[in-house]
């Protein structure tokens, strides 16, 4: 059996190698083999270390699950809502290789219950904490919000849709997040 250290290095590697592969091919088009060659491994060296396929998603939810925890970590604590949203916006989805990885993610929970379930604790996860950000009416409701604009811009980034002046989404997600904001108020509460 291998050491604890060199048998977590070699998970990672893999992982990291099955990421890029899903970028790449996509999940569905993606191979043991696939992963075992981008990690330079046998393939039986990636299922002892990993798994089977669906060991080797989970895997994968789990490592992204486990980074997005350390990006929100790295927010200062005391952060405001808006400092928040734009971490959110300029760090949490600006990962195209995590986005494409979870876009593929998505496709997939479409006909799995189990994935669909995960990938709404993630993103309810992430809503939790800017909402805790959040002063005013519909903390909640305005997290939501500004999460499906991160979101949003995300995936069509990955359309090749480039916004013509991010600091306008930066200045959306700012106003739905104000206290003050009362237009945005009479529509929650509507």
């Amino acid at each position: 059996m291998a050491r604890p250290r060199i048998g977590a290095e070699r998970r990672e590697e893999i992982l990291v190698a099955f990421e890029a592969c899903v970028a790449r091919k996509g999940l569905a088009k993606t191979t043991l083999v696939d992963v075992a060659e981008q990690a330079g491994q046998p393939r039986p060296l990636v299922r002892y270390f990993i798994g089977n396929r669906d060991a080797m998603v989970t895997a994968l939810i789990d490592r992204l699950l486990e980074r997005g925890e350390a990006q929100f970590r790295r927010l200062p604590i005391g952060s405001t809502a808006e400092q928040a949203i734009d971490f959110v916006l300029d760090q949490v989805f600006a990962d195209e290789t995590a986005n494409i990885v979870i876009m593929e993610l998505w496709h997939l929970s479409l006909r799995d219950a189990s994935l669909r379930a995960r990938l709404a604790a993630i993103y309810e996860r992430v809503i939790l904490e800017i909402a805790a950000l959040i002063d005013g009416p519909h903390p909640h409701d305005r997290a939501f919000c500004a999460v499906a604009l991160a979101l949003g811009a995300a995936f069509f980034r990955h359309l090749g849709l480039a916004v013509p002046n991010p600091a306008n989404v930066h200045g959306a997600s700012h106003r739905l997040l104000r206290s003050d904001f009362s237009a945005a108020d009479r529509i929650l509460s509507a």
